[in-house]
Order: structure tokens, then C-alpha cells, then sequence
């Protein structure tokens, strides 16, 4: 079986996440399972316990990637992605929405950052661009959103990180 663009794309970013979810909280397990669509994942964890069943806790990842080289990258979302995006938040309570932006590297947003730049009401179509000038942060605007937001540096994978760190 051949191994696609995508799929390279993907993994990179799984791997690097759980690289760093390994690293900086080593006593949880963490396991990965697909979603609804290719896209779409959803991230275990537990706490083992000596005694009982352990503290568990899920969110969803959603993975955009793009193969454009040069900033700005932009990301359709068509309704049913979105649609998607909201079961996974329903479902797991938190979904990080992460950009792997060619060979440049990452940019992460949970979903409320998310919904700045893309409403409650899903259209047809909707966007996210992400941009970023050389030795800059990525720089996000999108659809329905009024302004642009900077991301930190290394925000992908420390934003998932920080999220299970702090809730398990």
C-alpha cells in the first residue's frame, strides 16, 4: 500500500504530539483512535490507579494539512467538517484543531480559539488561513472572524499538552 502526502502529514503530527505528551507527562497512558472522517481522531488518556479503574479523560484532534510551501496557508471547511468538529467538542468536551503548514511546522487551536474565526452557523464553505513571516508567530484570520489572532511559537503540541497536564 502506498503511503500518501496526507498520511506522511499526519503522522508527523501524531508522532510529535506523543513524543511530547511521553516526555512531559510521562505517568499517563495515552492512546489514539480514528474519528468519523480522515481527519478526525480522538486522544485517550489515563491516570493508572493501584486501586479502581484509574482517572480517564478524551478530546478531539482534528488534522488540516497543506503541501503549499510558502505562507499563507489556507483551510476550507466544508459543513460536515465543522458539524464534526462540534460532535467531537460535545462528545470529549475539548478538540484541537491542528495545521501541520507543509514543512514549516504546526499551528494548534482549541475550540474556542477555533470559533473565533469560524461561528456557530456552518456554511457551505468557511476558511482559516494561517500565515507567518519569516522568524514570526503564525498569524490566524478567518471567515467569520473580525480580527487576527498570534499563536505562540511552539503552541502545537504544548496547548494539548498543557490541556491534559491540567484537567487529569
Amino acid at each position: 500500500m502506498a503511503i500518501n502526502e496526507e498520511t506522511r502529514m499526519h503522522g508527523s503530527a501524531v508522532l510529535i504530539l506523543f513524543e511530547a505528551l511521553g516526555k512531559e507527562i510521562p505517568e499517563i497512558n495515552f492512546t489514539l483512535r480514528t474519528g468519523e472522517s480522515r481527519n478526525s481522531y480522538v486522544i485517550e488518556a489515563i491516570r493508572p490507579s493501584i486501586i479502581g479503574k484509574g482517572t480517564r479523560l478524551a478530546a478531539g484532534l482534528y488534522i488540516k494539512s497543506s503541501q503549499k510551501r510558502r505562507s499563507p496557508w489556507r483551510y476550507n471547511y466544508i459543513e460536515q467538517h465543522q458539524n464534526e468538529i462540534a460532535a467531537l467538542k460535545n462528545k470529549y468536551g475539548e478538540v484541537f484543531n491542528v495545521y501541520v503548514n507543509s514543512a514549516d511546522g504546526f499551528a494548534c487551536l482549541n475550540f474556542s480559539e477555533f470559533k473565533r474565526f469560524l461561528d456557530e452557523v456552518h456554511e457551505e464553505q468557511e476558511w482559516i488561513r494561517i500565515s507567518r513571516r519569516p522568524k514570526e508567530a503564525y498569524r490566524v484570520t478567518g471567515n467569520d472572524g473580525r480580527d487576527e489572532m498570534a499563536l505562540h511559537m511552539n503552541n502545537f503540541p504544548i496547548a494539548i499538552v498543557d490541556y491534559f497536564r491540567d484537567n487529569l
